[in-house]
């Protein structure tokens, strides 16, 4: 029986030979897609993504913020802008981890952004006559 630690990911700054980078342009990229994620699954549409003329940088990874539009909750992503993945793990034996909510394995979901006063609903809102949306 093996057991393996979650070791976390700190990226190390690319050598100039390595063949890859990790950018604050390339996180902005992967950001995106977490946001294009949440647009699919049916509640992205109520979350901007913000982005900061200063980023913030945590152990290779950049930080990024989403808020929901109408509760105002915000929740952290914290990604890496690696060029070339392949080539990144060449010389490293774990992917970069991505920390969404301070978690490495958990998804964004409609609840990490309830706030008091609000109620959620999983059902199409029913128009008048009948319809839904």
């Amino acid at each position: 029986m093996s057991i393996l630690i979650n070791p976390g990911s700190h990226i190390s700054p690319a050598a100039e030979d390595e063949g890859w980078t990790n950018t604050y342009e390339g996180a902005v990229v992967e950001a995106g897609k977490w946001h294009e994620r949440m647009v699919a699954d049916g509640f992205g549409h109520d979350v901007e993504l913000l982005l900061q003329d200063d980023p913030i940088e945590r152990d290779g990874r950049w930080v990024f913020q989403f808020r929901h539009r109408v509760t105002g909750v915000v929740v952290e992503l914290e990604t890496h802008g690696i060029s070339d993945m392949d080539v990144y793990m060449v010389r490293h034996i774990f992917g970069a981890r991505a920390y969404w909510n301070g978690s490495s394995c958990s998804d964004p979901e409609l609840s990490q952004w309830a706030a008091p006063g609000f109620v959620q609903t999983f059902r199409p809102s029913p128009l008048p006559g009948g319809e839904e949306k």
